[in-house]
């Protein structure tokens, strides 16, 4: 699995950092979510048949997706290698995303440290 985001927990917040050229292709430096507007974390076996919608700005080559995407109406945020799992990140209404896709090195272990943080939290 590709690692194309850096993923920082804070004590408040969730900071995604795209790595190298991804930066370029999202149209973003980093993403911002604040640990309370996070609603659930899962491991999205098939991403593929994730409806996507159209995108604005961002890439869409090959199964690669990277930016800004708006499915019925709403926004999330991909930055997906095009094979394998991603880690899925539902956000709260009022947020700027409501969803985010992201290829990491091992999703499963991420989400676990992402609901840690959130336990954490509560």
């Amino acid at each position: 699995m590709s690692d194309r985001n850096d993923l920082q927990v804070t004590a408040d917040s969730l900071i995604v950092r795209p790595r190298g050229w991804d930066r370029l292709w999202c149209c973003r430096r980093e993403v911002v979510v604040p640990l309370r507007s996070i609603t659930s974390v899962s491991v999205e076996r098939t991403p593929s048949r994730i409806p996507t919608g159209w995108r604005g700005p961002g890439l869409d080559f090959m199964g690669r997706l990277s930016g800004t995407f708006h499915p019925n109406g709403e926004r999330h945020f991909w930055n997906y290698s095009g094979s394998g799992e991603a880690l899925g990140i539902a956000i709260a209404e009022g947020q700027h995303f409501q969803q985010l896709y992201l290829s990491v090195h091992d999703a499963e272990q991420t989400k676990r440290h992402l609901q840690e943080a959130l336990t954490a939290l509560a």
